[in-house]
């Protein structure tokens, strides 16, 4: 009888560890950080020399396109702008005079801001991958940059919430979206005063096509990102999971984590000229970073009280635009 109960007996202190987690799991459970909070980002309209510009994109998988919104108020004709702007694409890639071709499937009718000018579908302030891959009411704030005689920067912040998709690594998701990486490494932004910053570069390319649809070249870019939350900033996922952990166990504190990044085309005939674009930018950007970390902050003792999976409680009380954006908004709610 004896043997039998100590046979029994890691079986039976499994199934109560088990039941045990379960009902810990399913008790209400009170955390600090206020993780559906609103997200206090505003992306400045002017940031030192740059001008921003808001984006809209394609909501076809098929075409998957972008404009500035600048350009589609300005009018013309649908199959001017869309060859437009893939005029500007190849130029870029190829660094030298403009491809001179046809468009095959011009479009007739006014430019608009509700519709992509080369396919016709509505149009967003979230791209089309990310309302796939990110779970809804993930927060976004996007702008592009643009200084006269420079590349033109894009900067996008995605932050999380009780949903921990909301932030994965690029590597993923950029490769899935027709990227190449061709590098990988940690780099050392000078952003004055004799001060680094360490942010996470990735060196990508990906084929551009031309109005027929064919591969007519390819477009270098850099994609440099780091992430942060109220307390702390890092260049590493790794290092974002163990905090993560830290203070979601230990202190039951779950702020919001934020992702930036920021990307620039890479010029092939200066292949390191990006770096004193990115030092120059991140010296402007990261201030505007720092404001939004204090602010959310300033609400670290909010208290959410969770009932059931944490997943469920995912949301975003703020005004500001989110993975489950509907096609066609084009106002600027940051």
């Amino acid at each position: 009888m004896q043997a039998r109960v100590k046979k029994a007996l890691p079986g039976v202190a499994c199934l109560l560890l088990l039941a045990g987690t379960v009902a810990l799991l399913a008790s209400p459970r009170a955390l600090t950080g206020d993780p559906t909070g609103e997200v206090p980002l505003v992306m400045p309209d002017e940031l030192g020399s740059w001008r921003g510009e808001n984006m809209l994109f394609c909501t076809s998988d098929q075409c998957g396109r972008s404009y500035l919104e600048r350009d589609l108020r300005a009018g013309g004709s649908r199959a001017d702008l869309a060859f437009g702007l893939d005029e500007k694409m190849l130029e870029r890639a190829r660094g030298r005079a403009a491809y001179h071709a046809a468009p095959t499937n011009s479009l007739d009718g006014p430019v608009t801001a509700d519709a992509c000018p080369f396919c016709g579908s509505p149009l967003s302030v979230i791209s089309v991958g990310e309302q796939t891959l990110l779970p809804e009411s993930t927060p976004i704030f996007r702008k592009l940059y643009v200084r006269p005689g420079h590349p033109d920067v894009t900067a996008t912040v995605v932050f999380s919430g009780m949903e921990r998709r909301s932030i994965h690594r690029p590597q993923v998701c950029l490769v899935g979206q027709g990227n190449k990486i061709t590098d990988e490494y940690t780099y050392e932004a000078k952003i004055g005063s004799g001060k680094t910053f360490p942010v996470r570069v990735l060196e990508i390319s990906r084929p551009v096509r031309d109005a027929r649809g064919e591969v007519a070249g390819e477009l270098a870019s850099v994609y440099a990102y780091w992430l942060f939350n109220p307390e702390r900033e890092t260049d590493s996922h790794l290092v974002r999971f163990l905090h993560m952990t830290i203070d979601n166990v230990l202190r039951s504190y779950r702020p919001r984590w934020g992702y930036a990044s920021i990307a620039i085309p890479r010029d092939p005939l200066r292949p390191d000229a990006w770096k004193t674009e990115l030092d120059a930018f991140l010296a402007a950007f990261r201030p505007v970073i720092a404001k939004v970390r204090a602010d959310l902050d300033a609400n670290r003792d909010r208290v959410l009280v969770i009932r059931g999976s944490s997943s469920s409680a995912n949301r975003y009380e703020g005004a500001g635009p989110t993975s489950s954006a509907p096609a066609a908004r084009t106002t600027n709610e940051e």
